[in-house]
């Protein structure tokens, strides 16, 4: 290959000599594309309603739990009573049935 053809090639390559120019454009695109204050409130404004939706949603569930909790709670305590009852039944009975024997 001549000399002066290997030097187009590499224009060519290159651009045509353009290629600063396109490296200019290439960074006045990513400027421009760079977020504007609008989009920055805009993304402010929906992570505050997002972070209020979440908060909100873990104050239900934090409720329905302390309610489910104490729910649970109770019905340990009746069937504590009911346990209670149960056994003095049984006691009632049994000192009733070694009496029987003792006869």
């Amino acid at each position: 290959m001549r000399p002066q053809d290997r030097f187009g090639q590499q224009k060519r390559d290159m651009g045509g000599g353009q290629n600063l120019a396109g490296g200019q454009k290439d960074i006045y695109n990513q400027i421009s594309a760079q977020p504007s204050q609008e989009d920055f409130s805009t993304f402010e404004a929906d992570n505050a309603n997002r972070r209020n939706e979440l908060l909100f949603n873990i104050t239900t569930q934090i409720e329905e739990t302390k309610s489910k909790l104490r729910q649970a709670e109770q019905l340990v305590e009746r069937l504590r009573q009911s346990l209670r009852e149960y056994e003095e039944m049984y006691k009632t009975l049994t000192k009733g049935k070694s009496r029987d024997k003792e006869r």
